[in-house]
């Protein structure tokens, strides 16, 4: 495997993964076509379609702030030898925009792929879509788990840990606790299982009517002993 070098933070649960064999994006939500319902952006997009540059682009789920039409056409366009993945609600979705099928792969809970220089295990979400997933990431240096979007669970980071069959060293959790996914406090308790080196807040700050002060969760991530670094959009993280 490959080592993680660079993480850059695209706004809501988007992410750029960069190592020196590929570069992984992850739910990236580059439009404002959630303005359609009610929900426009507060910042702009941090990084154009042009410096984008994927080589996997992989989804959480199917709704529009992750898996978003206007995102993706213009990169499925853009970047023809990119593959792309996601559970099955995000394949359906990309089937139906007539993009080709067999350049998406289908990710099922629990299971683990094997990717150039990384490998994804696809973990347990809890949200609105059933085929709802987090993501964690192995490179060669780090572990990395994403959550995506999902609701407070007795039972999350215990699964999580499991399926990373290792230590995670990274969190990049949702705390906005709205529209399906947990608050902030829920999201400390997640973290304070799991045990990372580093915790990232994301899931605030686009939306004005779904968003989040992320300091409370960085001041208890904190007392832990857990470097806790709030992102800026376009921002490079240090994990």
């Amino acid at each position: 495997m490959a080592n993680l070098i660079k993480t850059t933070w695209l706004t809501q649960a988007g992410f750029i993964f960069d190592t020196p064999d590929c570069r992984i994006v992850a739910d990236p939500y580059m439009s404002d076509s959630c303005a359609r319902s009610g929900l426009p952006r507060m910042v702009g997009v941090p990084v154009s379609f042009a410096e984008l540059k994927p080589d996997y682009v992989f989804f959480s789920h199917d709704h529009r702030d992750h898996f978003d039409e206007d995102s993706v056409g213009p990169i499925y366009k853009m970047y023809p030898n990119a593959a792309f993945g996601g559970p099955l609600s995000t394949r359906a979705h990309f089937k139906k925009m007539g993009c080709d099928s067999l350049k998406f792969q289908t990710f099922t809970k629990g299971n683990e792929y094997s990717f150039r220089g990384f490998t994804l295990v696809s973990a347990p979400a809890y949200h609105q879509d059933p085929y709802s997933m987090g993501m964690i990431y192995k490179f060669d240096n780090k572990t990395v788990y994403l959550s995506g979007d999902t609701l407070f669970e007795p039972t999350l980071a215990r699964d999580v840990l499991a399926a990373a069959g290792r230590p995670i060293d990274a969190v990049l959790i949702c705390i906005n606790g709205r529209l399906g996914n947990m608050s902030w406090r829920d999201a400390v308790n997640v973290v304070r299982e799991i045990k990372p080196k580093v915790a990232v807040p994301m899931h605030w700050g686009l939306f004005a009517k779904n968003t989040e002060d992320p300091k409370p969760f960085a001041e208890e991530v904190k007392k832990m002993g857990i470097d806790c670094q709030i992102p800026k959009p376009g921002g490079l993280l240090n994990l």
